[in-house]
């Protein structure tokens, strides 16, 4: 009787034994599949953390950096590599692509540069413009204040303040520029001047400029690199308002042939009689062509004025004024450029630099005929980079007017005058210039009476945004 007990007391218990072993392995299979779940969420979290070193080394450098403006052209891309030399004048020039800022979600893009500049001067003799070197403003021999001994000065006049905005359209790029220096006519050491103020919508087939801007007669590129604002006797320089188109005739890899167009305010300067007061019936129309390459460019310029005189009783005199220049640069070796200009014609003395403002675009004659007075000029400038951050600018130019003898002008004015200059300039910073010039001017009025005058001038200039 006690085996069969012991028999059935087995088999309850490998019964029981089964079920526990069934039991533990269903836990198992169910810890598995958590521990399964637990590596997936862990790798996940792994994965998320490796990412964040990348993400957060990547996203400061997503605003910082400044935003790239592609140029319009091969030829402005080319541009961008040319040689800058230190002695090159502050804000002259068109800027380059880079230095832009994004105004925004507006689409508009905008630099901004100032330039702080003092110029410490010293004459040999008394000069009418004393903040500039005016070879006509010299006096000569018997004239008031001939050879009066040396004088200085400092001046601030320089300085310039330039916005340049910029945004794509569907017709092109469109600029708006602003700039003014302190050369104004005003009282005190720094009268406002305005110099640029217009819009300009450029693309592949042509420019549409409008506003107020340096007359297309004018090939600023030509300026010689001199530390003095007024540069050369002989440059032909003037502002006003203008409307300019330049279709493009024809494009070579990276040369374009141009056609400037423009019509502008006329601005007449003419010698009166009492009781007369100039004006004239028609703009000034220029039109030149140009061939503009990366390296070299040559323009052609033609100027038509009309020149007019009235009187309260509508008594009106009239005659034309007409010019045509030839202008030039190009680049030498890989720091030195040479330019060059030369004009001709018949009341266009107020584009010249020396005779601006003399009323020397036209007289009277002694029949009471108005009459344009001949005028011809020429110069040429040298730069040479010794240096990366040191030029050199060696310039002259040669200035004549030819008045009829009949004429009814004070004979005191300037017959011709010459002028010359010579600088070092030195970079000393990226947005830092030094430097020091020598100039030489003569002065022949219309009785052949001369007077000569020598100027040495330094120059520091800080340039933010370059």
């Amino acid at each position: 009787m006690a085996a069969p007990a012991a028999l059935a007391q087995s088999t309850d218990s490998s019964a029981d034994l089964k079920a526990e072993i069934a039991q533990m392995r269903q836990q198992m299979q169910a810890q598995q599949q958590v521990m399964q779940k637990m590596q997936q969420r862990l790798d996940e979290l792994e994965a998320k953390e490796a990412a964040k070193p990348q993400a957060t080394a990547q996203a400061p450098s997503q605003p910082a950096k400044p935003p790239v403006v592609t140029p319009t052209s091969e030829l402005e891309a080319a541009k961008a590599t040319q040689y800058h030399p230190p002695s090159a004048p502050a804000g002259v020039s068109e800027p380059l692509p880079d230095g832009y800022v994004r105004l925004g979600d507006t689409g508009n893009l905008l630099k901004v540069d100032l330039v702080a500049q003092v110029d410490a001067m010293a004459d040999n003799t008394y000069m009418g413009a004393q903040d500039l070197f005016v070879p006509s403003s010299i006096p000569v021999r018997g004239a008031a204040f001939y050879a009066t001994g040396w004088r200085s000065n400092m001046s601030a006049k320089q300085s310039v303040f330039r916005m340049d905005f910029r945004r794509d359209t569907d017709y092109g790029t469109l600029k708006i520029v602003y700039k003014n220096n302190f050369f104004g006519s005003g009282t005190g050491d720094m009268p406002y001047n305005l110099q640029y103020f217009y819009g300009e919508l450029d693309n592949e087939r042509f420019t549409l400029l409008a506003g107020y801007n340096i007359s297309a007669f004018t090939d600023i590129d030509v300026f010689p690199n001199t530390l003095d604002y007024e540069g050369p006797n002989s440059f032909t320089f003037k502002y006003g308002p203008q409307i300019r188109f330049s279709p493009i005739l024809y494009k070579s890899g990276d040369s374009l042939l141009t056609l400037p167009l423009s019509m502008e305010k006329p601005n007449a300067d003419i010698t009166t009689v009492e009781g007369f007061n100039t004006y004239s019936r028609r703009p000034d129309f220029v039109f030149g062509l140009r061939w503009e390459a990366p390296s070299w460019h040559i323009q052609w310029a033609n100027l038509w004025r009309d020149l007019r005189v009235e009187s309260a009783t509508a008594r009106t005199r009239g005659t034309n004024g007409y010019a045509t220049q030839l202008t030039g640069t190009t680049k030498l070796f890989e720091r030195d450029s040479v330019q060059g200009w030369v004009s001709n014609g018949r009341g266009y003395a107020n584009f010249l630099q020396d005779i601006s403002g003399l009323g020397l675009d036209a007289a009277f004659n002694t029949q009471g005929d108005l009459r344009g007075i001949r005028a011809r000029g020429w110069g040429a400038g040298y730069t040479h980079g010794w240096s990366s951050d040191l030029s050199s600018s060696l310039s002259y130019g040669y200035l004549r007017i030819s008045p009829q003898s009949n004429l009814l002008i004070d004979q005191t004015l300037p017959k011709s005058t010459k002028f010359g200059s010579l600088n070092l300039a030195w970079q000393f910073s990226e947005r830092a210039m030094v430097g020091i010039e020598y100039l030489w001017g003569q002065n022949i009025d219309l009785t052949d009476a001369r007077g000569q005058g020598q100027r040495i001038q330094t120059t520091l200039r800080y340039d933010l945004n370059p």
